[in-house]
C-alpha cells in the first residue's frame, strides 16, 4: 500500500477564492509532480465512473465554479506542498479535491434536499448540486483508492461557507436546530461516501467590520449564530475542530483590511498563504 495525503476543500466564495487572482509568477502552469487533483474536463459529471487524476495545477481544478487562478487555499497549499517536497521534505504525494461555488451554500446549492442538477460555467452562470456531486466523487474515490491500493492519510476536508446563511439573517434561534441538524446530514453524508471519519475543518466567520457597518448590523446576530452551530458541531460530532484566520500573524484586530481584501468579506492573498502554510505545518507535526 503507498501511503498519500488527502486534502478537501469545499464551501462557499472563499473556498473558491473568488475575487482573489493569482500574480503572473504564482500561478501553476505545469502540473506538479507531487500534488494531484481532479481535472473539471474528465471529472465534472454525474455519469463519471472512475476518477481521473492528473498533476496539479490552479486552473481547472474546482469541480464546480469555473473561477480559476485564484489565491484559494486549495491552489496555496498545492504549492507549499510541492516548494516542501522540492526542499527535501518526506511529504507523501498530496491529492487534493475541491468542490464550490460563491454564494452558495447548505440551504443553495449544497442543499443535501436539492435534486441533481449539473449546469457548468462561472459564478452566476453556472447551477450544480454540489451536495450529491460531492458524494459521488467520494464514492468513486473510495474506488481510486482501493483498486490503486493507496492508503490515505487524511489532512482534513476544510469547510469554507456559511456566508449565505447570514445574509439570509438565519434565525438567531438557540432551539433552531434546522441549521446543524443540514450540517449533520452533510457532514454524514460525506463522510458515508469516502467511507472514513475524516477529520472536518470548520472555518470560523469573521466578518464583524463589514456586517456592523449594513443596516445596523442586521447580519451580525446570524453570523454570530452560525459560528455558534458551528461550535456545536465541534462538540458533537468526532474529529470536527475549528480553524481561527485571525491568529494569522499579519492580522491587527483595529485593522479588519490585514486579514481580507476591499470588501472585508473575502480573505486576502496573504491570508489565504498563511492558512494553507497552517494546514501543511500541521500536518508535518501530526
Amino acid at each position: 500500500m503507498k501511503k498519500i495525503a488527502v486534502f478537501m476543500l469545499f464551501g462557499q466564495s472563499n473556498a473558491t477564492g473568488h475575487g482573489v487572482p493569482m500574480a503572473e509568477e504564482d500561478i501553476i502552469k505545469e502540473p506538479l509532480k507531487n500534488v494531484l487533483g481532479l481535472n473539471r474536463e474528465p471529472n465534472q459529471s454525474f455519469d463519471t465512473e472512475k476518477l481521473k487524476f492528473t498533476g496539479y495545477t490552479s486552473y481547472g481544478m474546482n469541480l464546480a465554479e469555473n473561477q480559476d487562478n485564484t489565491y484559494s487555499v486549495a491552489n496555496c497549499l498545492a504549492k507549499a506542498w510541492q516548494s516542501d517536497i522540492d526542499s527535501g521534505a518526506n511529504l507523501p504525494d498530496l491529492y487534493i479535491i475541491h468542490i464550490s461555488i460563491g454564494s452558495q451554500g447548505v440551504y443553495g446549492m449544497w442543499s443535501p434536499t436539492r435534486q441533481r442538477k449539473l449546469i457548468p460555467g462561472k459564478l452566476g452562470d453556472c447551477d450544480i448540486s454540489m451536495y450529491p456531486l460531492a458524494c459521488h466523487v467520494l464514492s468513486l474515490f473510495k474506488k481510486y483508492m482501493e483498486e490503486n491500493e493507496l492508503e490515505p492519510d487524511f489532512v482534513g476536508m476544510h469547510w469554507r461557507g456559511g456566508e449565505q446563511e447570514f445574509w439570509q439573517s438565519v434565525p438567531n434561534l438557540k432551539n433552531d436546530d434546522r441549521l446543524k441538524n443540514t450540517y449533520k446530514t452533510i457532514f454524514a453524508g460525506l463522510r458515508e461516501s469516502l467511507g472514513a471519519q475524516f477529520p472536518i475543518v470548520l472555518h470560523k466567520l469573521n466578518f464583524e467590520a463589514v456586517l456592523s457597518g449594513i443596516e445596523d448590523g442586521k447580519h451580525l446576530p446570524s453570523m454570530r449564530f452560525i459560528n455558534e452551530v458551528f461550535g456545536e458541531l465541534c462538540h458533537d460530532l468526532p474529529n470536527v475542530t475549528m480553524f481561527d484566520s485571525t491568529r494569522a500573524p499579519h492580522y491587527n484586530p483595529d485593522d479588519p483590511y490585514t486579514l481580507f481584501r476591499w470588501d472585508l468579506i473575502h480573505y486576502s492573498p496573504q491570508t489565504n498563504q498563511w492558512v494553507a502554510k497552517e494546514i501543511l505545518e500541521e500536518y508535518k507535526n501530526g
